[in-house]
């Protein structure tokens, strides 16, 4: 059994990846999906597009605190199922060298691991390496291949032209149909952390060739231009992102009455109103369709969807107002209870978790409570 480690920070587009490699080479997969908060919304995406076998781990990060079960993990596919490819998502803020070291751990003649994936989102990483620099850096630092997603769309840069913007040294690059601001600040960063790493910038997964994700399963990890990840020189000590302020909220049974109110409310979420949100995603009905959504950061995305048997979204922050997300979400929870409705309309002050004060002015017609930090 061969092992991918396919990594990148939250709303990357690593399942994305994967299901566009699963689709290119066709050969026989299992998936380990480790997904940050209580919320399985990426392997049941995997699940629902293909016949792929799919381990979920929603409770603790396999690069920290759940890094045992993970190693017990991976034996126990070996030795039930033995796939032929073993492709690891990891939570988006875990860092990548320390589950490689992990995975060394339990290498021997019949598990192997190859050379990992970190995908790099083209809008958002710049904030997204501001706010967790130490994980974002070693994403790309412990890479064999880099590849950037969310490109917009523009003028052709090819590999001269990048390399003439950037002081790209032994850093491959790959690119097309993407502009070069987009891609040569990334190919500048690639190259400063990670030199021997090559850099894939094309529009779309689509564009990527054949042979290129064919060679992904036939690339062994380098041992030898590794370097040991600094949380593994003292056993016991935590690891990666046990600090990390980030809070997750999911829910299930959301509903909404119509498409607008999904794109009314995405719109409010990504300027802050339920709190500084990272990454947020579900699938939910609005009024008589099924829709799919995706924000990061503050950019967002909605698509259509097939009936699910329960709605489930997941909200990944800091000081997220969990009171307001539950109440637009899953209208059921408080339209039913005319009391608690009652009750929250005349309060004018409450506490959110984390202890910020709130002034609170009522319902501004969307069902939405209307309040400002004091």
């Amino acid at each position: 059994m061969k092992i991918l480690v396919i990594s990148g920070f939250l709303g990357a587009g690593k399942t994305t990846f994967i299901q566009e490699l699963v689709r290119r080479t066709g050969r026989d997969f299992a998936i380990y999906e480790n997904e940050y908060g209580e919320a399985d919304i990426d392997a049941r995406r995997l699940h629902e597009d293909s016949d792929l076998r799919v381990w979920e781990s929603v409770e603790n990060c396999i690069c920290c605190s759940g890094k045992q079960d993970f190693a017990a993990s991976i034996l126990t596919i070996s030795n039930s199922i033995d796939p032929e490819f073993l492709i690891v998502e990891p939570t988006g803020v875990a860092k990548l060298q320390s589950i490689l070291e992990n995975i060394g751990r339990v290498t021997w003649e019949r598990i192997s691991l190859l050379a990992p994936v970190t995908i790099v989102d083209a809008q958002a990483w710049q904030q997204q390496r501001h706010d967790f620099p130490e994980i974002f850096d070693n994403q790309l630092s412990a890479a064999r291949s880099v590849v950037v997603s969310k490109l917009s769309p523009g003028s052709e840069a090819d590999n001269a032209a990048i390399a003439d913007a950037v002081p790209v040294t032994d850093v491959t690059v790959i690119a097309g149909a993407a502009p070069i601001a987009d891609v040569a600040p990334i190919a500048s960063l690639v190259s400063e952390l990670n030199p021997k790493a090559e850099l894939i910038a094309k529009s779309s997964y689509a564009d990527i060739p054949d042979e290129w994700w064919e060679n992904l399963l036939h690339r062994p990890f380098d041992k030898d231009t590794a370097e040991p990840a600094e949380e593994d020189a003292h056993e016991g000590e935590s690891h990666g992102h046990a600090n990390i302020d980030l809070e997750t909220m999911s829910l299930q049974h959301a509903e909404l009455p119509s498409p607008a109110h999904l794109i009314w409310l995405l719109d409010a979420a990504s300027a802050g109103v339920f709190g500084k949100l990272a990454r947020a995603k579900g699938s939910l009905p609005c009024g008589n369709q099924w829709l799919k959504f995706d924000l990061v950061e503050r950019a967002w995305a909605i698509t259509g969807n097939e009936p699910q048997e329960d709605s489930r979204c997941v909200f990944i922050g800091r000081n997220l107002l969990r009171s307001g997300l539950r109440e637009v979400f899953v209208p059921a929870l408080w339209h039913d209870d005319a009391e608690i409705k009652h009750e929250h309309e005349h309060e004018h002050e409450h506490e959110c978790r984390h202890g910020h004060e709130h002034e609170c002015h009522g319902h501004d017609g969307h069902g939405v409570p209307k309040c400002h930090n004091k």
